[in-house]
């Protein structure tokens, strides 16, 4: 009887713990979302207003790029894209944004656009982000942008 009721301690405590710990490590990857959402707001700004030099330091230096599915040679072809893309960009008729969080140093954004003409989608977008923190900075290390037209 006495061992039955330590075993009970030992497994509610450790039930206890186990529990604590998953609160703590939900708490680390909801500050991590936050940050991850900061930095995409950044650079999507950066983009938008066509502050290129903004949005170059937030790629490291070997992202990996894939425009509408094909390799782009580096960061410098994104940062040339940036510097020639027109301006104001089509605004989507619906953004969905995604912040997923993996661990304490990585997160992946996926951004779904849809846009539509007299009520019918005509063009879709979907864009993947992975970031990196490294030497307590977050940086762009893979993007991956498509675009469909229906």
């Amino acid at each position: 009887m006495k061992n039955t009721y330590y075993g009970f301690i030992v497994l509610i405590i450790l039930l206890f713990g186990s529990i604590i710990s998953l609160n703590a490590q939900d708490s680390e990857l909801e500050l991590i979302k936050n940050e991850i959402m900061e930095q995409s707001k950044k650079e999507m700004l950066a983009f938008k207003d066509g502050d290129c030099d903004t949005l170059g330091a937030l790629f490291d230096e070997n992202a990996s790029l894939y425009l509408n599915g094909r390799k782009a040679p580096g960061k410098m072809a994104l940062i040339k894209f940036c510097e020639n893309i027109q301006r104001p960009f089509e605004k989507p008729s619906k953004m969905d944004m995604e912040y997923i969080p993996i661990n304490e140093s990585s997160a992946f954004v996926i951004r779904t656009m849809e846009f539509s003409k007299d009520g019918e989608i005509y063009k879709k977008e979907i864009v993947t982000k992975i970031w990196q923190k490294k030497n307590n900075c977050w940086k762009i290390i893979h993007l991956h942008s498509t675009i469909t037209e229906l």
